[in-house]
């Protein structure tokens, strides 16, 4: 059937940009693929992998202790849990938790570090801030950045956070009660210099990829979490000092007892 001028202008207004954006990016390779397969060919700063860093701020030495889980068992028990306690997690279960779901887990080639998930390109654009509302009895509530690299966690900022103070950054009440937040920033130009218009699409799906692992290491653990879209990104990146540009606050999972 025939579609008029008129009503396919009428259908492209009302498009949401999301749609906009998939149907343009799929041209990105219609005169074939513009990234050779050879290695040989690429360029340097396609092959090079780049590490957020806070050189001057204090560091906390995470454990990696190795885990032992029926998968299967935790794919069928895996669910968004938000019945939390207000009860803190401590530094061992924070540490395993980043350890098997964003962390290095072997070297690829002997030169390059292999983590738990996938990446476009393994170009990495995705950085890890727990936030820790509640004080364990070895983890002070604050700021914090994951080094990956280390597996270490950089001391951004220890602070309090009171309820009122949770409520100004995320929209669901249910977020007081829990330990901590695990938010996902982007830092686009890694994956955009060499995927260009691609690249936002395949920054999505690394948070994903991030996403699940926590969810079945929180389930290997006894925790519970949630992913959640509820915040407000602003004050969160005000918090956390980025521009909110070039790195941007994506994705968040909210963890708890």
């Amino acid at each position: 059937m025939a579609v008029s001028r008129d009503t396919g202008c009428r259908e492209m207004e009302n498009t949401h940009f999301s749609r906009i954006y998939h149907q343009v990016s799929k041209d990105v390779y219609k005169n074939g693929p513009v990234i050779s397969v050879d290695e040989k060919d690429w360029l340097d700063d396609w092959k090079t992998v780049y590490y957020k860093t806070y050189p001057r701020f204090e560091k906390i030495k995470l454990k990696a202790e190795v885990l032992h889980a029926d998968f299967f068992d935790l794919i069928v028990r895996r669910e968004s849990r938000r019945d939390f306690t207000k009860e803190a997690v401590d530094l061992r279960t924070l540490s395993l938790l980043l350890k098997y779901s964003c962390g290095v887990t072997g070297i690829v080639k002997d030169v390059r570090s292999r983590r738990a998930y996938p990446s476009g390109g393994a170009r990495y654009p995705i950085e890890i801030y727990p936030i820790v509302f509640r004080s364990s009895n070895d983890l002070e509530a604050g700021i914090y950045h994951y080094s990956v690299k280390e597996h270490m966690l950089d001391v951004v900022w220890k602070r309090s956070f009171s309820e009122n103070d949770i409520d100004m950054l995320f929209t669901y009440p249910w977020v007081k009660n829990a330990s901590m937040c695990i938010l996902m920033t982007a830092v686009f130009w890694r994956t955009e210099n060499k995927y260009r218009e691609k690249s936002y699409e395949y920054i999505l799906l690394e948070a994903g990829h991030i996403s699940q692992n926590v969810y079945l290491v929180s389930e290997a653990l006894g925790i519970k979490c949630t992913a959640m879209a509820g915040l407000r990104p602003d004050k969160i990146e005000r918090l956390l000092d980025i521009d909110g540009f070039s790195e941007s606050v994506i994705y968040s999972l909210v963890v708890g007892t």
